[in-house]
């Protein structure tokens, strides 16, 4: 019965992104000369981050809350979550409220980036509770380990910095445009690494829980890059295909937390040790 019950939780999310898909979809066939339904959509979607926040702080408790290195995970990814609401409620207030176009950087990204360092040490203690400290004593994990963020990086590099003009008359703007890819590289990193190490914990119950939060940072990466890519070249625009990235981002990650409602008690996580 408690695990019926639990499950009842993936609804609202579910239904918030179905009917979200369907109004995104209506404004690019219907309403493409409409600026104010593109702005109300784009000011409205992270409100999904709102259940995330709840339901990933109520898991928390269930593992301890900042006692455990699972509870303060999923706060940490909680407030990841209020983080970039955070900045997209800035940015929907300035362009609908002050009729102000939003430049990049705003104080909005305060939210925006903020999360990535709170992304990193979720990740970190994720890591942490599988024992990854142990395991990347063997040579293919820390190749693993140095692959990975090597790939992003260069992905970020071909298609958004290489031929990157420096301008330091805006350092703030130089600092996040390499700040972004390289923080987000970080916390992939340690993601992938978490899930790989996770086979042992828990029977292996903890491994698609992972897996989930790494489909969430991976998907925040990709929106995160699309909208430097896109403001790079002057073509973002609000409820436009990165709007949407952000919400299948949020809904992911939100998904993920609400999936750790029904994992066993924290005292059962202590990772079984691994050959090197």
């Amino acid at each position: 019965m408690k695990t019926n019950k639990r499950s009842l939780a993936y609804i609202p999310p579910i239904l918030f992104l179905v009917a979200y898909t369907i109004w995104w979809a209506y404004i690019g066939l219907r309403q493409a000369g409409n600026p104010t339904i593109h702005q109300d959509f784009s000011g409205t979607y992270g409100v999904i981050t709102l259940f995330g926040i709840a339901i990933g702080l109520t898991a928390s408790r269930k593992w301890g809350g900042y006692k455990s290195l699972v509870g303060k995970a999923l706060i940490c990814f909680s407030l990841g979550l209020a983080f970039q609401e955070f900045g997209q409620i800035v940015y929907y207030y300035y362009a609908n409220y002050k009729n102000v176009a939003v430049s990049y950087p705003s104080i909005g990204d305060l939210g925006f980036f903020g999360s990535i360092p709170l992304y990193i040490y979720g990740a970190y203690l994720l890591a942490k509770t599988t024992g990854s400290s142990i395991s990347l004593r063997a040579h293919k994990n820390k190749l693993i380990a140095l692959i990975i963020p090597l790939i992003i990086l260069s992905t970020s590099y071909t298609l958004f910095l290489r031929g990157y003009v420096f301008n330091w008359h805006h350092p703030l703007t130089v600092f996040l445009d390499f700040g972004y890819p390289f923080g987000q590289a970080i916390y992939i990193s340690i993601g992938i690494l978490a899930f790989l190490f996770s086979r042992k914990l828990l029977g292996g119950l903890m491994r698609p829980k992972i897996l989930l939060i790494l489909f969430g940072l991976l998907a925040q990466y990709a929106a995160d890059f699309t909208f430097l890519y896109q403001n790079h070249h002057g073509t973002w625009k609000a409820g436009g295909v990165n709007d949407y990235m952000y919400l299948i981002s949020y809904f992911i990650m939100t998904i993920a937390l609400v999936s750790f409602l029904n994992l066993p008690s924290a005292r059962s996580t202590t990772p079984a040790p691994e050959e090197a």
